[in-house]
């Protein structure tokens, strides 16, 4: 299934529709005129509040088949669902605004193909509960998940969720997945940022208060929060997936972030934009190939 939006208002920002896009720059232009900082206070606060995105009929029944159970990190509950089987386990995480059910095609081939299945609904995503989110908490929750499970074979990330599947691998040192397959990651987080105030229509002034409260947030400046500086590290095969069309993070990101994991294959799609190979059967049947190589 191809993914047919287009960016009309700059980068394209996961789960922000282009009306809601309008309406925010037609706020944000006014906030602007009376305090960039606040202009800025709003941003990052809008900026740790992902969309809730429905679950699609189509994946309702494959939603249905699984165990859901709660995990916790620090202080946050989130969902896990299990597929369950006799063999290995594969732990899939999604992207920022989404869900565990945004990989309803993957159950059926990785099932079929010998693997026990895990789902997780980060904090504040799908049905997890929660209003706040962000990269430590996704990174959180796939920890936590890889020591109530242990051992896991592969984890699939795809944008956010393939990041935190670094951030994991390069800050923890144990129970680590034995292949990783990361899907439209992005580059890193400065360049998320920057998209998002694209997307809001800040200006300078704004912009930099933003990069300010997220740097005192999280002890780091975005722009050392970055995938490709996570890539060396990582000792286990890579799968890289990315499309030429992803209108979230460029091609250039991903082939950049394969070169970057040694021993890392880069598998190039057409045409899907930054979610549509999740939807792809050829693309999961490469990898579940890989997973089982």
């Amino acid at each position: 299934m191809k993914e047919r939006r287009k960016p009309v208002l700059g980068r394209v920002v996961p789960g922000v529709t282009p009306a809601v896009q309008r309406r925010l720059r037609t706020f944000f232009a006014f906030v602007q005129r009376i305090s960039s900082s606040l202009a800025g206070w709003l941003a990052f606060l809008l900026f740790q509040m992902p969309p809730r995105r429905k679950v699609e009929a189509a994946d309702a029944p494959i939603i249905a088949q699984a165990t859901r159970t709660m995990l916790r990190c620090e202080e946050e509950r989130f969902t896990v669902w299990r597929w369950q089987h006799a063999g290995p386990t594969v732990v899939l995480l999604h992207g920022w605004g989404s869900h565990a059910a945004r990989f309803a095609d993957f159950v059926a081939p990785l099932r079929a193909a010998g693997f026990s299945v895990l789902g997780i609904d980060a904090p504040a995503h799908g049905t997890s509960p929660g209003r706040f989110s962000g990269l430590p908490l996704f990174r959180d929750s796939l920890a936590a998940v890889l020591r109530a499970h242990e051992p896991i074979h592969a984890v699939i990330g795809h944008s956010l969720g393939g990041g935190a599947v670094l951030t994991v691998l390069a800050e923890t040192a144990d129970h680590h997945p034995k292949k990783i397959c990361l899907i439209g990651v992005p580059s890193d987080m400065d360049y998320i940022l920057e998209s998002f105030a694209m997307m809001l229509g800040l200006e300078k002034p704004a912009l930099e208060n933003l990069r300010q409260r997220f740097a005192v947030k999280f002890g780091r400046p975005a722009s050392a929060v970055a995938a490709t500086a996570a890539a060396p590290s990582v000792r286990i095969p890579v799968l890289v997936v990315h499309d030429e069309d992803d209108n979230v993070a460029p091609i250039e990101q991903g082939a950049a972030l394969a070169a970057a994991i040694p021993g890392a294959v880069l598998w190039r799609t057409h045409g899907f934009g930054h979610s549509g190979a999740l939807r792809d059967p050829a693309t999961i049947q490469r990898v579940v190939d890989f997973l089982r190589e």
